[in-house]
Protein backbone atom coordinates (compact mmCIF):
# COMPACT_ATOMS: atom_id res chain seq x y z
CA UNK A 1 0.00 0.00 0.00
CA UNK A 2 2.92 2.18 0.63
CA UNK A 3 5.07 1.12 -2.85
CA UNK A 4 7.02 4.08 -4.07
CA UNK A 5 6.88 6.27 -1.22
CA UNK A 6 9.53 7.79 -0.31
CA UNK A 7 9.47 8.67 3.75
CA UNK A 8 12.10 10.40 5.58
CA UNK A 9 12.07 9.01 9.25
CA UNK A 10 14.16 10.78 12.06
CA UNK A 11 14.97 8.96 15.33
CA UNK A 12 15.56 5.99 13.58
CA UNK A 13 18.05 4.27 15.21
CA UNK A 14 16.14 3.38 18.17
CA UNK A 15 12.38 3.06 19.46
CA UNK A 16 8.94 4.92 17.81
CA UNK A 17 11.46 5.95 14.70
CA UNK A 18 13.15 2.57 14.31
CA UNK A 19 9.86 0.27 14.20
CA UNK A 20 8.49 3.07 11.76
CA UNK A 21 10.98 2.80 9.61
CA UNK A 22 10.91 -0.55 9.53
CA UNK A 23 6.84 -0.67 9.33
CA UNK A 24 7.15 1.37 6.33
CA UNK A 25 9.70 -0.43 4.35
CA UNK A 26 8.18 -3.80 4.94
CA UNK A 27 5.14 -2.02 3.47
CA UNK A 28 7.20 -0.92 0.16
CA UNK A 29 8.28 2.35 0.59
CA UNK A 30 11.90 3.83 0.12
CA UNK A 31 13.10 4.85 3.40
CA UNK A 32 15.68 7.68 4.47
CA UNK A 33 16.08 6.74 8.00
CA UNK A 34 18.22 9.40 9.69
CA UNK A 35 19.86 9.25 13.50
CA UNK A 36 23.21 10.46 15.72
CA UNK A 37 24.48 6.96 15.78
CA UNK A 38 25.68 5.34 12.18
CA UNK A 39 25.70 1.72 13.80
CA UNK A 40 22.33 1.53 14.85
CA UNK A 41 21.18 2.45 11.30
CA UNK A 42 23.02 0.19 10.04
CA UNK A 43 21.75 -2.18 12.05
CA UNK A 44 18.46 -0.58 10.70
CA UNK A 45 18.88 -1.15 7.07
CA UNK A 46 20.25 -4.49 7.32
CA UNK A 47 17.17 -5.59 9.25
CA UNK A 48 15.08 -4.32 6.55
CA UNK A 49 16.97 -6.23 4.10
CA UNK A 50 16.29 -3.24 1.55
CA UNK A 51 14.51 0.13 1.18
CA UNK A 52 15.84 1.67 4.14
CA UNK A 53 19.27 4.33 3.19
CA UNK A 54 20.82 5.36 6.67
CA UNK A 55 21.88 9.20 7.25
CA UNK A 56 23.74 9.23 10.25
CA UNK A 57 23.56 13.07 11.23
CA UNK A 58 23.05 15.27 14.04
CA UNK A 59 19.95 17.44 13.17
CA UNK A 60 20.75 20.27 15.99
CA UNK A 61 23.41 21.05 13.55
CA UNK A 62 23.18 22.82 9.93
CA UNK A 63 26.00 20.50 8.75
CA UNK A 64 23.71 17.58 9.52
CA UNK A 65 20.77 18.53 8.19
CA UNK A 66 22.70 19.38 4.70
CA UNK A 67 23.52 15.85 5.16
CA UNK A 68 19.90 15.06 5.21
CA UNK A 69 18.78 17.40 2.46
CA UNK A 70 21.35 16.18 0.27
CA UNK A 71 21.02 12.73 0.26
CA UNK A 72 17.47 13.45 -0.56
CA UNK A 73 18.08 15.89 -3.44
CA UNK A 74 20.72 13.35 -5.14
CA UNK A 75 18.14 10.37 -5.10
CA UNK A 76 15.87 12.61 -7.10
CA UNK A 77 14.79 15.52 -5.04
CA UNK A 78 11.42 14.15 -4.28
CA UNK A 79 10.14 13.16 -0.66
CA UNK A 80 6.16 12.79 0.09
CA UNK A 81 6.30 12.01 3.68
CA UNK A 82 8.89 13.36 6.56
CA UNK A 83 7.96 11.77 10.08
CA UNK A 84 9.53 13.55 12.48
CA UNK A 85 10.22 10.76 15.51
CA UNK A 86 13.19 11.90 17.02
CA UNK A 87 13.11 12.84 20.54
CA UNK A 88 15.18 13.63 24.27
CA UNK A 89 13.47 13.13 26.99
CA UNK A 90 15.37 15.20 29.74
CA UNK A 91 15.51 14.94 33.25
CA UNK A 92 12.16 14.32 34.71
CA UNK A 93 10.41 14.79 38.17
CA UNK A 94 11.70 18.37 38.14
CA UNK A 95 10.05 21.58 38.83
CA UNK A 96 10.26 24.10 36.25
CA UNK A 97 12.09 26.51 38.16
CA UNK A 98 14.69 24.13 39.09
CA UNK A 99 15.24 23.15 35.45
CA UNK A 100 18.58 23.27 34.63
CA UNK A 101 19.34 25.55 31.86
CA UNK A 102 21.81 23.14 29.60
CA UNK A 103 19.07 20.39 29.69
CA UNK A 104 16.36 22.84 28.55
CA UNK A 105 18.13 24.32 25.80
CA UNK A 106 19.39 20.57 24.62
CA UNK A 107 15.61 19.37 24.74
CA UNK A 108 13.85 22.33 22.70
CA UNK A 109 16.87 22.29 20.23
CA UNK A 110 16.21 18.57 19.56
CA UNK A 111 12.54 18.53 19.72
CA UNK A 112 11.34 21.85 18.10
CA UNK A 113 14.12 23.73 16.79
CA UNK A 114 15.82 20.67 14.67
CA UNK A 115 12.24 19.85 13.71
CA UNK A 116 11.49 23.30 11.91
CA UNK A 117 14.89 23.83 10.75
CA UNK A 118 14.99 20.41 9.10
CA UNK A 119 11.48 21.46 7.46
CA UNK A 120 12.97 24.68 5.55
CA UNK A 121 15.85 22.34 4.39
CA UNK A 122 12.99 19.72 2.94
CA UNK A 123 10.38 21.61 2.00
CA UNK A 124 10.89 21.97 -1.47
CA UNK A 125 11.15 18.40 -2.20
CA UNK A 126 7.92 18.03 -0.17
CA UNK A 127 6.07 20.30 -3.01
CA UNK A 128 7.42 17.72 -5.65
CA UNK A 129 6.40 14.80 -3.54
CA UNK A 130 2.72 13.01 -4.28
CA UNK A 131 -0.04 14.09 -1.76
CA UNK A 132 2.85 15.31 0.52
CA UNK A 133 2.44 14.47 4.69
CA UNK A 134 4.40 15.88 7.80
CA UNK A 135 4.36 14.00 10.58
CA UNK A 136 4.79 14.96 14.25
CA UNK A 137 5.31 12.78 17.43
CA UNK A 138 2.97 14.39 19.88
CA UNK A 139 3.03 13.11 23.60
CA UNK A 140 0.08 13.59 26.17
CA UNK A 141 2.01 16.03 28.03
CA UNK A 142 2.06 18.06 25.35
CA UNK A 143 -1.32 18.44 25.79
CA UNK A 144 -2.40 18.42 29.39
CA UNK A 145 -0.19 19.45 31.48
CA UNK A 146 1.29 18.09 34.05
CA UNK A 147 3.92 18.68 36.62
CA UNK A 148 7.70 17.23 36.61
CA UNK A 149 7.76 16.45 32.91
CA UNK A 150 9.78 19.97 32.59
CA UNK A 151 10.88 20.78 29.10
CA UNK A 152 9.72 17.82 27.68
CA UNK A 153 6.03 18.92 27.97
CA UNK A 154 6.90 22.60 26.99
CA UNK A 155 8.68 21.25 23.72
CA UNK A 156 5.86 18.72 22.98
CA UNK A 157 3.31 22.26 23.83
CA UNK A 158 5.43 23.90 20.85
CA UNK A 159 5.14 21.28 19.09
CA UNK A 160 1.75 20.80 19.05
CA UNK A 161 1.63 24.67 17.80
CA UNK A 162 4.53 24.14 15.23
CA UNK A 163 1.84 21.31 13.37
CA UNK A 164 -0.89 23.51 13.56
CA UNK A 165 0.74 26.43 12.05
CA UNK A 166 2.39 24.04 9.38
CA UNK A 167 -1.11 23.11 8.41
CA UNK A 168 -2.71 26.74 8.30
CA UNK A 169 0.22 27.74 5.97
CA UNK A 170 0.61 24.79 3.82
CA UNK A 171 -2.72 24.13 1.92
CA UNK A 172 -0.53 21.29 -0.47
CA UNK A 173 0.17 18.81 2.33
CA UNK A 174 -0.97 17.40 4.84
CA UNK A 175 0.15 17.52 8.43
CA UNK A 176 -0.63 15.60 11.78
CA UNK A 177 0.25 15.21 15.19
CA UNK A 178 0.10 11.81 16.28
CA UNK A 179 0.46 10.92 20.29
CA UNK A 180 1.83 7.00 20.47
CA UNK A 181 0.83 7.04 24.37
CA UNK A 182 3.01 4.69 26.47
CA UNK A 183 5.69 2.81 24.17
CA UNK A 184 7.89 0.53 25.15
CA UNK A 185 11.18 2.13 23.99
CA UNK A 186 14.24 3.30 25.53
CA UNK A 187 12.96 7.01 26.31
CA UNK A 188 9.75 5.62 28.10
CA UNK A 189 12.07 3.19 30.15
CA UNK A 190 14.16 6.05 31.65
CA UNK A 191 10.64 8.10 32.22
CA UNK A 192 9.10 4.83 33.97
CA UNK A 193 12.12 2.85 35.32
CA UNK A 194 9.62 0.90 37.51
CA UNK A 195 7.05 0.55 34.98
CA UNK A 196 6.84 -3.09 33.44
CA UNK A 197 7.47 -3.04 29.76
CA UNK A 198 5.33 -5.75 29.25
CA UNK A 199 2.31 -3.77 29.84
CA UNK A 200 2.74 -1.69 27.26
CA UNK A 201 2.31 -1.54 23.38
CA UNK A 202 5.16 -1.64 21.01
CA UNK A 203 6.29 0.24 18.56
CA UNK A 204 5.09 -2.44 16.17
CA UNK A 205 1.77 -2.39 17.91
CA UNK A 206 1.39 1.34 17.30
CA UNK A 207 3.00 1.64 13.76
CA UNK A 208 -0.48 1.22 12.03
CA UNK A 209 -2.14 4.80 12.58
CA UNK A 210 1.20 6.11 11.04
CA UNK A 211 0.77 3.61 8.25
CA UNK A 212 -2.56 5.03 7.20
CA UNK A 213 -1.95 8.79 7.47
CA UNK A 214 1.09 8.35 4.99
CA UNK A 215 -0.95 7.00 2.45
CA UNK A 216 -1.60 8.72 -0.25
CA UNK A 217 -5.39 8.82 0.00
CA UNK A 218 -5.95 8.95 3.92
CA UNK A 219 -8.97 10.56 4.72
CA UNK A 220 -7.79 12.38 7.78
CA UNK A 221 -7.90 16.18 7.30
CA UNK A 222 -4.63 17.82 7.61
CA UNK A 223 -4.45 19.17 10.74
CA UNK A 224 -6.02 16.34 12.45
CA UNK A 225 -4.16 15.77 16.01
CA UNK A 226 -4.68 12.00 16.56
CA UNK A 227 -4.50 9.10 19.13
CA UNK A 228 -1.83 6.02 17.86
CA UNK A 229 -3.67 3.54 20.52
CA UNK A 230 -6.94 4.31 18.53
CA UNK A 231 -5.69 1.84 15.70
CA UNK A 232 -4.03 -0.56 17.73
CA UNK A 233 -4.61 -4.06 16.81
CA UNK A 234 -6.97 -2.14 13.06
CA UNK A 235 -6.66 -2.53 9.72
CA UNK A 236 -4.41 0.68 8.58
CA UNK A 237 -5.59 0.46 5.01
CA UNK A 238 -9.53 0.84 6.24
CA UNK A 239 -11.85 2.51 3.95
CA UNK A 240 -8.44 3.51 1.45
CA UNK A 241 -8.68 2.26 -1.70
CA UNK A 242 -4.93 0.89 -3.28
Amino acid sequence: MLTDRRILVTGASSGIGRGLALAYARHGARVWATARTASQLSEVAEQAGGGVTPIAADLTTEPGRRAVATAIEHDGGRLDVAVHAAGLLGPVSVDLVEFPEEAWRSVFEINVTAVHLLHQRVASFLDRGAAPVVIGLGSTVGREPRAGWGMYAVSKHALEGWLGTLAEEWPTGRVYSINPGGTRTPMRAEARPDEDPETVPTPDDIAPLFLRVAHPSAPEPSGAILEARDWIARDPWEGIKS
